[in-house]
């Protein structure tokens, strides 16, 4: 398996390429196809992944019966560790989004990792520090924000974290259904689908299937922010009469 995926991982920052070859011994691939899960809510947590490639999001499911996406992760990112910390169960559910190559490694074994490497544990307590502070936006935002602007930081955050800039704008590169940003921005299906629509009306963004291009960057983060609206600015021209 290559290094760099290791090299380029948050949670191994620091390590130097010794430290990286050692640990990257103890990790086997998994391949995962789009919709299938890594693991589920609730069972012991019998491995932690590294994600190689594609993208993966953490579900947790209400009495209900509903599903709501908690995380999204691409490559580089740790998936199922939190519960090294917490009572050795997954807290969520793990599926993937597109095709994925995941490095699989037993709790054990990541937790002699730990040990030989105090850096690795440093960076796993700043890897727990951040999903819970985007928790606490996302709550905070259900509690005061407007569904319009939920929706806009949604797709702000998406664009920071897997967005890839194209000729026609930043595109989401991950496959997102309106039912997944209804989920990450707590609305509803109709909600982000007259969302969409009306951005799009407006020259916004490109809204397909499963696809979503920001035309107007700067439009957009107005949005996510609630600033008034200002004058277009020059690298983004939007629809013409």
């Amino acid at each position: 398996m290559a290094l760099s995926t290791f090299a380029h991982a948050p949670v191994f920052a620091g390590l130097c390429e010794a430290d990286l070859l050692d640990v990257a011994a103890h990790f086997r691939p998994h391949h995962f196809a789009r919709d299938e899960a890594l693991f589920h809510e609730g069972h012991p947590a019998h491995a932690y992944y590294l994600v190689a490639e594609g993208r993966v999001k953490i579900v947790q499911t209400s009495a209900e019966g509903l599903e709501v996406i908690l995380h999204l992760l691409g490559p580089g990112e740790l998936v199922g560790a939190l519960p090294n910390l917490d009572d050795g169960t997954y807290p969520g559910s793990a599926v993937a989004l597109d095709d994925v190559m995941a490095l699989a490694i037993a709790p054990l074994t990541f937790e002699e990792i730990l040990q030989r490497h105090p850096r690795v544990a440093i960076n796993l307590l700043h890897f727990a520090a951040a999903k819970l502070r985007a928790v606490h936006d996302r709550l905070r935002e259900l509690a005061t924000e407007r569904a319009e602007r939920r929706v806009a930081r949604t797709v702000s955050r998406l664009a920071a974290q897997i967005g890839r800039r194209i000729e026609a704008g930043v595109l989401l590169d991950a496959p997102l259904t309106r039912q997944v940003l209804a989920e990450l921005s707590g609305t509803s299906l109709f909600t982000v689908s007259r969302t969409l629509k009306e951005w799009e009306r407006q020259g916004l963004i490109l809204a397909g299937r499963e696809r979503v291009v920001i035309v107007n960057t700067h439009a957009m983060a107005t949005l996510a922010d609630d600033l008034p609206a200002v004058s277009r600015p020059p690298d983004s021209p939007g629809p013409r009469a």
